[in-house]
């Protein structure tokens, strides 16, 4: 009994003295709290710097780098006349943590169109139009008090709406809100004097 439970204790302490962690990256607010972080196994999906979006798996990062793992998944016909989604090949693209832009962080946005303005956008241009082509088939002067008091909150409502897209476009930045830290748990450790 005894032997095998140094042996136990041996294999377990020989186990955690040979594992290797990697370097990560990490999606920090401007505080420093950290909101997600990316390590070799996990999804990611970024745009860089130059324009491209990238998706896939963090296939490893290291010496400032990050590796992805994008996959090439397209639909193939089949023999019954449908098609089939099929992944026909990966390859792994290689750029500097510092090139990633953006990193989409897979937050649900639910009722968007309402809070970034386009509902009261559409329905005070949408009303004002069927306003002066009302007036315009009836022969009523759209200058008249009645139209130019609807008219009036009709382009309010949507002059509204568009202060509410400006103030949501502003508050969607990446670059004011977030920002990257690469940790190198590889790096060597300096020696104290």
């Amino acid at each position: 009994m005894r032997p095998s439970f140094i042996l136990f204790i041996f294999v377990l302490l020989s186990a955690v003295a040979f594992g290797q962690v990697s370097d990560f990256i990490s999606v920090k607010k401007r505080n420093n709290i950290t909101v997600r972080s990316f390590f070799p196994g996990t999804y990611i999906s970024c745009k860089l710097v130059f324009g491209e979006e990238i998706s896939g798996l963090v296939h490893e990062i290291k010496n400032d780098s990050v590796f992805i793992r994008e996959f090439d998944i397209q639909a193939i016909p089949n023999p019954w006349g449908t098609y089939t989604i099929d992944t026909l090949g990966s390859h792994v693209v290689a750029f500097h943590y510092r090139d990633i832009a953006t990193v989409v962080l897979k937050k649900r946005d639910s009722f968007s169109y309402v809070k970034n303005g386009t509902l009261l956008m559409i329905g005070g241009i949408g009303y004002a139009a069927l306003n002066v082509i009302n007036g315009k088939y009836l022969k009523e002067s759209i200058t008249g008090p009645e139209n130019r008091k609807s008219l009036g909150t009709a382009l309010g409502v949507a002059g509204a709406g568009l202060l509410l897209n400006r103030l949501y476009a502003r508050s969607k930045r990446f670059d004011t809100k977030y920002h990257i830290v690469y940790t190198c748990m590889t790096c060597p450790k300096l020696k104290p004097f």
